[in-house]
């Protein structure tokens, strides 16, 4: 019976320590499952991280690369709060596009529109 008893509360004290040694919010996944592992940030995150002349080196490459802006003269410029986008297009409809094709980075940037349509 003692031996029993014995047995328990040094089980009980293994667990404690264990539960101790592990970050809190994180449990110890079922047996035979694979360890958690830290999940990557958000795109948010990750591209809000880089800096304004990445960012703006991709804006510019985005919309230099899109056939339907063919003629179009923007320019992007990036500060750590804003994308602001100034030029000319030839139509509202490519001007809509650039729009479209910059709105992904609003999440961390406020966009700026200062495009005119010729």
């Amino acid at each position: 019976m003692i031996r029993m008893l014995f047995c328990i509360l040094l089980l009980l004290t293994a667990t404690l320590a264990l539960a101790q040694q592990q970050p809190s919010g994180q449990q110890n996944p079922p047996s035979g499952a694979p360890p958690q592992t830290q999940q990557p940030a958000p795109p948010a995150q990750q591209e809000r991280a880089m800096s304004n002349s990445d960012i703006q080196g991709q804006v510019q490459s985005t919309l230099g690369n899109d056939p339907s802006l063919s003629g179009a003269q923007v320019q992007a410029s990036v500060d750590d709060t804003s994308i602001t986008l100034t030029g000319t297009v030839q139509s509202q409809a490519q001007k809509d596009r650039i729009l479209a094709l910059v709105s992904p980075y609003q999440a961390q940037r406020k966009i700026v529109d200062k495009v005119t349509v010729k």
